[in-house]
């Protein structure tokens, strides 16, 4: 498929994605996001589309959570720039490469679904909410609870700056409503 082609389907795809989704996708290429790992989960599968169809970031899909932390990682050491995407219970199974990379000073943006407080109708979700924020915090990783769409593409963006200027992960939790529902 030629390049333009490529483009005009990658353009395409953004428009048929919710609101909040196409926010997160532009902070992350208006941060210079090029690398993207994720492991499907019910949130953000509209943003690994938009990801996916987009040939300048290279996009890949990993089985565990730990596993894709450390491919992007590794990417970083190989000259981009990084995000990770799971559930926030991810953040909990990799702890371990967590620390690793931030006693490394390797940036990686962890965007995760979940969170403690917002949009979480189900007791069934609890120890996936409490083991994000809590990992985050004991490893003295900064992360937001994004909860205005409005608000997306800047703040991620801006997440991006801080990951790289400080050569520390950052976390964003994004609840459900964020990248499913319409803004008012």
């Amino acid at each position: 498929m030629p390049v333009s082609a490529v483009a005009n389907a990658a353009a395409a795809t953004l428009g048929d994605e919710p609101f909040g989704a196409r926010e997160l996708y532009r902070g992350l290429k208006a941060g210079g996001i090029d690398f993207a790992v994720y492991l499907p989960d019910s949130t953000l599968p509209p943003v690994e589309r938009l990801l996916r169809a987009d040939p300048e970031i290279q996009t890949v899909q990993c089985a565990r959570e730990d596993e894709g932390i450390a491919i992007a990682a590794g990417a970083y050491l190989g000259g981009k720039t990084p995000v990770a995407l799971m559930e926030s219970s991810g953040l909990g199974y990799a702890a371990l490469i967590l620390a690793r990379i931030q006693v490394q000073r390797t940036p990686v943006l962890l965007v995760a679904s979940r969170n403690r407080v917002l949009d979480e109708p189900y007791d069934y979700h609890a120890a996936s909410r409490i083991v994000g924020e809590g990992v985050l915090s004991g490893l003295n990783i900064p992360f937001l609870v994004l909860d205005d769409p409005n608000r997306l593409a800047t703040l991620v963006e801006k997440a991006v700056v801080t990951m790289r200027g400080q050569r520390s992960c950052v976390g964003l939790l994004v609840p459900n409503f964020v990248i499913h529902e319409e803004p008012a």
